[in-house]
């Protein structure tokens, strides 16, 4: 008896640029012979798209990770942002007016949009200018933000996405180290209690937020004007949270007293910026330092959480822990509490 061959089920694809090329010229009104071509994984599939004279970007957003809602909430946070001069991403629409489109993909439906394609220079924390730059954005993006007076379906940047579903992720890959585990756990308590004592959820300190603000998501054009984007982790959150990515992300493993040093100085500058918007109080800036390790255990959560389903787990060793566990113990003892 012969036995048929399973349909096994796909976990993540990545579409053909062709096809997209051709879907691409079906379905939006470009000009001029299109070209697509995969530019990189992440949380999401970029492509590069190339139409006449201009440039795009077609991001096709991971199966599973954010419902039809919440990427229409992304796109129209963008539109309202632009409407308000705050110089983000511009959205492309299909020939049919909408933004978000269906995939079927061999994992089930993904969704896809095209975007204006951000090109210049990237800023660099350590030019004080771009750091004030940035900072002015940020304020200008949150401040903004609030005075839209409206509601948008994004996820809830919350201690629970920061600090507890990172452990959750982190959990079966470290039972065979209790201690470890047990280490971690009783710091997400102490950095849970502290965003709770120091911060409200309210406006201005609690609301949407860009959730992954850093120079490699930014770019100055040639008349020098900064352009944010990558909006893919974008939600309500703390604001100081949101800033203290930008103060953590230069060397974010380097804990030493010149990358210190460094980043005070071009963190007093970004803060000048931002304070021309909005100014953060003493307790957001103590919370922004907290920043350092709280977005370390967010990073390792979203890497273990995902890309142990796209690269395997090979990865995911006791060197890998030994190096990361030695960080948080040097930061309580060096940095500690705010």
């Amino acid at each position: 008896m012969t036995q048929e061959h399973p349909h096994f089920p796909v976990r993540h694809s990545i579409l053909d640029q062709d096809a997209l090329a051709a879907w691409l010229r079906a379905c939006y009104r470009l000009s001029g012979p299109v070209r697509c071509q995969f530019l990189r994984r992440s949380m999401s599939d970029a492509y590069r798209v190339e139409a006449g004279d201009r440039s795009y970007v077609l991001k096709v957003y991971m199966h599973g990770r954010h419902p039809r809602e919440a990427i229409e909430a992304e796109i129209d946070f963008l539109n309202d942002l632009i409407g308000h001069d705050v110089s983000v991403v511009a959205p492309i629409a299909n020939g049919d007016g909408a933004y978000v489109n269906e995939m079927n993909a061999p994992e089930g439906t993904r969704y896809a949009v095209l975007f204006d394609a951000v090109t210049g220079e990237e800023p660099q924390e350590v030019n004080l200018a771009h750091s004030r730059a940035f900072g002015q954005l940020a304020g200008r993006l949150h401040t903004c933000a609030d005075a839209l007076g409206r509601s948008y379906a994004r996820w809830q940047l919350d201690e629970r996405y920061l600090i507890e579903a990172p452990l959750s992720y982190i959990r079966p890959y470290l039972q065979h180290r209790p201690a470890d585990l047990q280490y971690l756990y009783a710091l997400g308590e102490e950095w849970i209690a502290e965003l709770r004592r120091r911060l409200s959820r309210e406006r201005p300190q609690y609301g949407m937020c860009h959730g992954d603000l850093h120079t490699g998501n930014a770019r100055f054009d040639r008349e020098g004007r900064l352009t944010l984007y990558d909006f893919d982790s974008c939600g309500y959150g703390w604001r100081a949270i949101d800033v203290g990515v930008y103060r953590v992300t230069y060397d974010w493993m380097d804990l030493g007293e010149e990358t210190r040093r460094e980043k005070a100085r071009f963190w007093e500058a970004f803060v000048e910026g931002y304070d021309g918007e909005r100014t953060l109080s003493s307790d957001e800036l103590a919370v922004a330092q907290l920043c350092l390790p709280i977005r370390h255990l967010e990073l390792m959560g979203i890497t273990i959480r995902y890309w142990a389903s796209h690269a395997g787990i090979h990865w995911i060793t006791d060197e890998y822990f030994d190096q990361h566990m030695a960080w948080f113990r040097r930061w309580a003892d060096e940095y500690g509490m705010p």
